[in-house]
């Protein structure tokens, strides 16, 4: 049995980085000490070059959900990083699909193929079979939930951060109120996944950017409570809003208080 009045075997952080494109999302997750980048975006390791000269950062690009698999096994084993971190969950999304379809021997120009053949027989379009959002939905699930085991153990890693890209969609205006409902989602490919994704996380952070008018300045944020039509939850003593321009983010969050 366990109780909340004991000692934590792990003060790190479990959190979702979410955010449109650009955002600093993956620059805020490198600033983490000791960091391994499961590189999904393959863009490594210009990123980490650019904000972070010097710093040693590790990572793997994959061809494949099986070689993300034989990853994970490898630090089950053991794993030597304090920080893992998932850049980003789109690109996973997308691993999947192309997995299935390399699976099944379906390449894009036989899958658009299929399209045009089923478009013409039935006037409908099916762009994937149920197959390949079954595949994205099983595979995400266990992919999370293999991080989350790793962060629960004693040792390493001390951090998982997951980035994920969202994209803003407005609806018709109402035909009696004309309000138009603006809504911030994850991207996937099947809606599923991107709904279930935020309800894996107690962190939850919002990243964006502000310039004043005028200015050629550009402020990086990092949200920790909702507000507007974005989610965001937080389980740490911390600001509802950080400002980490041309700063480290996990200075910003586990800085030791001054006196």
């Amino acid at each position: 049995m366990k109780s909340t009045l004991d000692t934590p075997t792990n003060n790190g952080l479990l959190a979702l980085f979410k955010g449109e494109s650009g955002e600093g999302k993956s620059t805020a997750a490198l600033s983490f000490p000791a960091p391994f980048v499961f590189d999904f975006d393959k863009k490594m390791p210009g990123i980490a070059n650019k904000h972070f000269p010097g710093k040693e950062v590790h990572w793997d690009t994959f061809n494949d959900i099986f070689e993300v698999e034989n990853k994970l096994a490898e630090f089950r084993e053991f794993c030597p990083y304090e920080t893992l971190i998932a850049d980003s969950f789109t690109s996973l999304c997308n691993l999947c699909i192309t997995t299935v379809g390399s699976v099944k021997g379906e390449n894009v120009p036989d899958l658009l193929k299929r399209v045009q053949e089923t478009r013409a027989k039935t006037k409908q379009i099916e762009m994937m079979g149920i197959d390949y959002y079954s595949a994205e939905d099983r595979f995400a699930t266990y992919f999370i939930e293999q991080l989350k085991l790793l962060f629960s153990k004693e040792g390493n890693p001390k951090h998982v951060i997951v980035t994920a890209h969202v994209i803003t969609t407005e609806s018709a205006p109402d035909l009696k109120t004309r309000i138009v409902t603006r809504n911030r989602s994850i991207v996937a490919k099947g809606r599923k996944v991107a709904a279930w994704l935020p309800t894996e996380f107690d962190n939850l952070y919002v990243f964006g950017r502000e310039q004043e008018f005028g200015s050629d300045e550009i402020r990086r944020l990092c949200v920790t409570e909702s507000f507007n039509e974005d989610s965001a939850k937080c389980t740490l003593p911390i600001p509802k809003r950080i400002e980490f321009t041309n700063t480290s983010l996990y200075d910003q969050l586990f800085r030791e208080p001054t006196l």
